[in-house]
């Protein structure tokens, strides 16, 4: 099995282990026990979570140079 199919199955595993988590936990604990709510509480507390969350998305999800092809 190649890495980049490995790391899909980790990326898939992960969201559907916290979207299970956060059903379960609404479930049992209410809306205060989510996930988003968690963390909106948090970002409330600390400011810098919003600019550290921005700042790896933006590190994620930003382009990077495809090594295959040639400068010109």
């Amino acid at each position: 099995m190649n890495w980049i199919k490995i790391t899909w199955i980790v990326i898939g595993v992960a969201l559907i282990g916290l979207i299970g988590y956060d059903v379960v936990a609404i479930a049992n604990g209410g809306r205060e026990a989510s996930i988003s709510w968690q963390i909106i509480q948090h970002s409330y507390e600390y400011p810098m979570t919003v600019f550290l969350t921005g700042f790896v998305c933006g590190h994620l999800f930003w382009r990077m140079k495809d090594p295959t092809k040639d400068e010109k």
